[in-house]
């Protein structure tokens, strides 16, 4: 069971460290100038792009042999969580991260056909391509090692979910300014400036898990000593 979690989470982490390039590349194209900042969080990795790739692989797989069918189906389920997603993080952050009103056959400017194409086109690609190679990759990998990689992984990314989240809301109010835009970019560069300030989201999980199991462990109580000591001297030349 856990060995299935993992494996898991390595292909919606792996779906996501592609699909913030493939991001990068494309915005890049399109404004004609390199862009980076492109992922909600700090890491290189967008997690829709995770979700989308394990859902379809999960509820979807069954039906590769038909390539019209999944296609659909895949348009179907990719726009719905694009949607969702657009939703849920307007209503936390009180502002669209996205807005496709310019485009044609757009619905609420959360999701359009154009889009919605070209999910159904990178499913194609993931089932028939990009989902088999990593299950090759996962299958010859030793079960030990999938495992401990899975869970540093997860380690990185819940604590970048952590101080994200909490990072946004401490500048939601500078993002409202630019409400009707797109605010990926300019969140992130607000996020950055709390964590080289404060280290708040990280130090709150040391905080609320003092002795939680997992940084108790041998390996990581030397991550720990290394954090409170950086956030002890801040405190220290603050004064």
């Amino acid at each position: 069971m856990f060995y299935n979690l993992c494996s898991l989470f390595l292909i919606f982490f792996i779906a996501s460290f592609i699909g913030y390039f493939v991001e990068i590349a494309f915005c890049s194209i399109k404004s004609h100038k390199m862009i980076f900042n492109r992922g909600f969080l700090m890491g290189p990795y967008i997690p829709i792009y995770g979700v989308g790739t394990v859902l379809v692989a999960k509820l979807l797989y069954q039906y590769k042999d038909d390539p019209f069918i999944f296609f659909w189906m895949t348009v179907i389920l990719c726009s719905f969580v694009e949607y969702l997603t657009s939703y849920i993080m307007e209503k936390l952050f009180k502002v669209r991260w996205w807005d496709y009103s310019d485009e044609p056959f757009n619905y609420n400017g959360r999701i359009c056909l154009k889009n919605s194409m070209i999910f159904g086109i990178s499913g194609l690609l993931v089932v028939y391509t990009l989902y088999p190679f990593i299950l090759k990759i996962l299958s010859i990998m030793n079960k030990s090692i999938l495992e401990i990689i899975a869970v540093c992984l997860f380690i990185i990314f819940i604590t970048d979910l952590v101080f994200t989240v909490l990072s946004l809301y401490r500048v939601k109010n500078n993002l409202i300014r630019f409400a009707g835009t797109d605010v990926t970019e300019k969140a992130h560069e607000e996020v950055t400036k709390v964590v080289k300030e404060h280290l708040f989201s990280l130090s709150r999980l040391l905080q609320a898990f003092p002795h939680t199991e997992l940084f108790n462990k041998k390996e990581y109580k030397e991550f720990r000593k290394i954090v409170l000591d950086y956030k002890n001297k801040r405190k220290i030349n603050s004064n």
